[in-house]
């Protein structure tokens, strides 16, 4: 358990302790705003829970109202006014600055929450209202960088608010239960009910990704939780780690946000192959041009997960830089023309594994990822696995998966 802190009086470190661990990588990052105004930065250890810097940075200038972390270096805070900043920031291992003055890109901004899923999509809660807005920029200067403004629907009334990745948002309620809301592409809306109670004592709830979460008591305690899986509508298979917080006290920020989609947890089983904002949805059900396999385009040097457990290989020859895993399922997954193998052979990985970097290596005519699946020797249709592991699904066994209708 990492050391309590005292925000506010100085930048705080703690040291590395004892915690139970998770099957989780990246990184957390953590924005808040302390009572007086001044913001701050924190990191944690995803695997292990461990709070490992505390930053504290300069007064915003104005009473933040709702905030939102577009990416490392961006927030959006609204105003009791209703005006809404772009914050610029400048961290590092010493301190944490601003860039410039925050930047006032637009009005009207009354939300009482903001959050921003990673993927595009910023979410708001006005009213009880729950309303989205794209996000067209890393550095949004104004309305034409945030804009198409839609209303998903009413009855949002939540005591906290957090993104849980694409178009996915967890929430608690005042009396306590954790739920889960899903929006789709035509802003339709389904909800489902986490746990029914328990989860009223958190003044704040943010999200990594990853299906990690962070709550923050009354008692200014931090705890964090893993759901094995943030997308299977159940909170059955959520790990407490309430023995082992990340900090018993200290918490004191009337603001808090997470860095969205920054954090990796490894499935029981299964994982996606890619980073979530590598590809569009829409291309994972591509057919290839041969036999059952796909073809994904992708840059070279993007990297490349294990979809589940099993025991590397290499292949060469067509594949180029080629990596097979005999998978513990019993089916075997190759990953074709990687720019770069990061797993030497013989080595067993599990799901979410780093496997390499795409590329453009063997008998291929542009930068892309080959990945297939055989079961017996015999080849299967991959996309509709694909599309399950990319919504965060249960996919369907190898051996379901059919033989042909995915190729021309």
């Amino acid at each position: 358990m990492a050391g309590a802190m005292t925000l506010g009086l100085a930048t705080v470190s703690t040291s590395p302790a004892q915690a139970a661990d998770a099957p989780c990588t990246g990184t957390v990052s953590l924005y808040g705003v302390l009572p007086d105004g001044r913001l701050t930065f924190s990191q944690i250890a995803p695997a292990t829970g461990n709070r490992f810097k505390t930053h504290i940075g300069p007064d915003l200038g104005f009473t933040p109202k709702a905030m939102a972390t577009l990416n490392f270096n961006t927030i959006l805070v609204t105003d009791t006014a209703g005006t809404l900043y772009r914050v610029d920031v400048r961290t590092n291992n010493l301190s944490l600055a601003l860039l410039n003055d925050p930047v006032p890109i637009g009005t009207g901004w009354t939300h009482d929450k903001l959050v921003y899923d990673g993927h595009g999509h910023l979410y708001g809660t006005a009213g009880g209202t729950l309303l989205q807005y794209l996000v067209s920029q890393d550095k949004p200067a104004g309305s034409q960088h945030i804009g198409q403004r839609r209303e998903i629907g009413g009855g949002f009334v939540l005591k906290t608010l957090a993104s849980s990745g694409d178009d996915r948002l967890i929430a608690t309620t005042a009396d306590g239960r954790l739920l889960q809301y899903t929006i789709n592409a035509a802003g339709d809306w389904s909800s489902a009910e986490l746990i029914a109670s328990g989860w009223s004592g958190f003044t704040h709830l943010v999200s990594p990704g990853g299906g990690l979460y962070y709550g923050v008591t009354a008692a200014n305690g931090m705890y964090w939780y893993q759901d094995r899986n943030p997308a299977d509508q159940s909170g059955a298979d959520i790990e407490y780690h309430n023995n082992d917080p990340v900090d018993a006290s200290g918490w004191t920020q009337t603001l808090l946000s997470a860095d969205p989609e920054t954090a990796r947890c490894a499935s029981d089983a299964y994982d996606y192959v890619l980073p979530r904002g590598a590809v569009a949805r829409a291309e994972l059900d591509d057919p290839h041009h041969d036999y059952p396999a796909i073809d994904i385009q992708i840059p070279t040097g993007t990297p490349v997960y294990a979809v589940t457990s099993g025991t590397v290989s290499h292949v060469g020859g067509g594949y180029g830089n080629g990596i097979q895993v005999n998978g513990a399922d019993g089916a075997t997954y190759i990953y074709g023309h990687l720019d770069s193998r990061g797993v030497a052979s013989g080595a067993t990985v599990s799901p979410g594994q780093y496997l390499g970097e795409s590329g453009n290596t063997g008998n291929s005519t542009g930068p892309h990822l080959h990945f297939e699946i055989r079961t017996d020797s015999v080849k299967r249709c991959p996309q509709t696995m694909l599309l399950a592991l990319y919504d965060g699904l249960t996919p369907p066994a190898p051996a379901s998966l059919p033989t042909s209708g995915c190729s021309y």
